[in-house]
């Protein structure tokens, strides 16, 4: 991998990393913000809240339901099928990994190369064969876990 590439794959997961914390600040900020009703007021600016560092008018949106992991895959592994209600934002950290959404190839996903899962469409992911991989992933919703991916899909060789 050439400098240039790693430097690149670093802003990238950087730059997941920090969204990522954004929503969880926005979360907290959300919740802190809210009046006694338990809603946060429309539109609010200023109080020293959130949607004080913005110009114009926003909505926190509700980041409760997000969840997060970073998973180690060594060369071969990887999740059973599985769908995401919302979908998913995997992010490749280091190493090859691998996609594949039901009814279409087996892609290579490159370090640094964000992909969305579609959601409620059975996928799964994991590393390449000869190389261990580091996967962000960010998802809400729900997860429902689905069969083993044999070795013949893994590889590609069959369906």
């Amino acid at each position: 991998m050439t400098a240039r590439l790693r430097k690149r794959s670093r802003v990238a997961v950087h730059v997941a990393l920090v969204s990522a914390g954004l929503l969880a600040m926005i979360a907290a900020s959300a919740a802190q913000g809210r009046g006694q009703d338990g809603q946060a007021p429309a539109g609010a600016r200023g109080g020293g809240g959130f949607a004080s560092n913005f110009t114009g008018t926003i909505a926190v949106q509700d980041s409760a339901e997000m969840r997060m992991s970073r998973i180690r895959f060594e060369a071969g592994a990887r999740t059973n099928w599985h769908l995401h209600s919302t979908g998913q934002l995997l992010l490749v950290e280091e190493g090859t990994g691998r996609l594949q959404e039901q009814g279409s190839a087996v892609r290579e996903l490159a370090a640094g190369q964000p992909v969305y899962t579609t959601p409620n469409v059975l996928h799964w992911h994991g590393a390449a064969p000869d190389q261990a991989a580091v996967q962000f992933s960010v998802y809400s919703g729900t997860l429902e876990w689905k069969d083993p991916v044999t070795d013949g899909q893994y590889l590609g060789t069959s369906k």
